[in-house]
């Protein structure tokens, strides 16, 4: 490849050549592959979109302050210390063991027991992303390379009692993925999010009934780099699965894939961003309980050819007017957000959100790697931090019923790198720390029992409910189905 291939071989003072000579020579097929054989636009147009953006951009970015008060008072944090855990890739709850999984860019993946002590370490072959757990078994992607890189070196693996099998092979640096059964065979598929770097896909593994000549067929759904995760619904209730994907390199977008049967989907955008957004995550939540799923979406990833703080990263809600087209409602700017948690984490009725960034501001607000947004009603969020959460760089995050008290708790896993804006004083602090996983521990349903339960009897007659006698706490009562719920609470100004 020569400096033919843009308009005039260089990018304002950029040399193609010199950009290809710091790949690796690894992915070079597969980077070559993904370049257009000659150019898209000519020297003239080239020069016109450049003028433009010379001209109209502002010479600076203007920084919008909202400083947040230590308020985060729903959670306990907990962290685990005295592990070499640094570096975390993966942080994850399985429901079906109740032990949380944690791995990290050493390739290691780690079992940890309901006390967050460590159970088992066990070695991987490469990085650990993504866990998935189901009644057929605990599957787990890894990346092959974690670096940004072109080469099919990933796979997805089962982890069964310490013991590792391949399951799917030569995967482009997998970072998420699901199973479901795409063509109603009987027979559960997996979807991969392949994020690559130049090149990549969103795919399909069709599980075949028999094992030869392979025991998967590949399907592309989308041959572009950056899947950087799935929700999957039947959005038109026509008994298929239908995929909502986040492609989040170039050309960045939250897409619908509507299931036509036999691996054939029908693409739709439903929102799109500027290349330079840094798109990170997304999920499908009904946030003000209309009946239809809104979108919750973070963009925050500022690993590019742009480090600067960037005020247009945050948290975003889509609402959806009940026809799958979606409108921005809500914002808050968060500097470097890279992942998104919707839940009713106070049990009030409200979906709540949870947010990490990996790119805080660590000159004067290192505590906004993490912040909790209290949901008050008709979309409006009171944000919380916790001055603990400085003791790490922010990668990975799980909510789950970590204690079994029928709350959400979160887990945090720390990806300290020492760059990208970290102070000296911060890395100092992250040293100091040593908290490589934070347990927010939620305390909404935390009682303190003074008695045994009682059982009451109400009218009818045939209504039987178990209560606890408990310390001076305000009492609330919902019916979910048949069954009657008293919930009480730690907070007098809470129902």
């Amino acid at each position: 490849m020569d400096d033919s291939s843009s308009p005039d071989g260089a990018t304002h003072g950029i040399c193609v050549s010199d950009i290809m000579w710091e790949l690796n020579p690894n992915d070079l097929d597969k980077i070559v592959a993904s370049i257009p054989a000659t150019p898209m636009v000519t020297l003239e147009e080239w020069e016109l979109i450049a003028q433009y953006y010379l001209s109209n951009s502002p010479d600076s970015i203007l920084h919008e302050k909202r400083p947040i008060n230590d308020t985060l008072s729903i959670f306990d944090p907990l962290p685990l210390k005295g592990v070499e855990l640094a570096y975390v890739t993966l942080i994850q709850y399985d429901s079906i063991s109740k032990n949380v999984y944690s791995g990290d860019r050493r390739s290691r993946l780690y079992q940890l027991d309901s006390s967050l002590t460590i159970a088992r370490a066990v070695q991987l072959q490469s990085p650990p992303s993504h866990l998935y757990t189901s009644d057929s078994g605990t599957f787990i992607s890894l990346m092959g390379i974690m670096d940004p890189n072109d080469q099919a070196r990933g796979s997805i693996i089962q982890f069964d009692n310490g013991k590792t099998n391949v399951v799917i092979d030569s995967l482009q640096r997998p970072v998420f993925f699901e199973l479901a059964d795409f063509n109603n065979d009987g027979l559960k598929d997996y979807i991969v999010c392949e994020f690559g770097n130049f090149s990549g896909q969103l795919s399909i593994f069709e599980k075949t009934p028999t094992h030869f000549p392979t025991a998967f067929r590949k399907h592309i759904i989308n041959p572009m780099p950056g899947a950087r995760n799935v929700v999957l619904r039947d959005v038109n209730h026509d008994g298929l699965v239908d995929i909502l994907a986040l492609m989040s390199q170039g050309d960045e977008k939250i897409v619908m894939y509507t299931n036509q049967g036999d691996f054939k989907f029908e693409e739709t955008t439903l929102a799109r961003f500027l290349p330079v957004f840094g798109s990170s995550y997304f999920e499908l939540v009904d946030m003000n309980n209309d009946g239809h799923e809104d979108l919750i979406y973070s963009n925050g990833d500022n690993a590019d050819y742009s480090t600067i703080l960037k005020s247009f990263h945050g948290i975003h809600i889509f609402i959806n007017d009940g026809k799958e087209h979606f409108n921005e409602t809500w914002s808050y700017p968060m500097y470097g957000a890279s992942q998104v948690i919707a839940k009713d984490f106070d049990l009030d009725g409200n979906i709540d959100l949870a947010a990490i960034s990996y790119f805080p501001d660590f000159i004067n607000n290192p505590e906004m790697g993490f912040i909790y947004f209290e949901n008050t009603g008709n979309l409006t969020f009171k944000p919380q931090i916790s001055n603990v959460t400085k003791s790490g760089r922010w990668l990975v995050m799980n909510a789950a019923d970590y204690d079994q008290d029928g709350d959400f708790d979160i887990l945090l896993g720390a990806y300290n790198f020492k760059g990208f804006g970290a102070s000296p004083e911060t890395i100092t602090q992250w040293e100091n720390a040593n908290t490589p996983v934070i347990l927010l521990k939620n305390n909404t349903m935390h009682m303190d029992f003074m008695e045994q339960p009682k059982e009451i009897r109400l009218i009818p007659k045939s209504l039987k409910l178990r209560m606890c006698v408990m310390s001076m706490m305000p009492i609330n009562t919902k019916m979910i189905g048949s069954n009657v719920v008293i919930r009480l609470s730690l907070y007098p100004n809470k129902p």
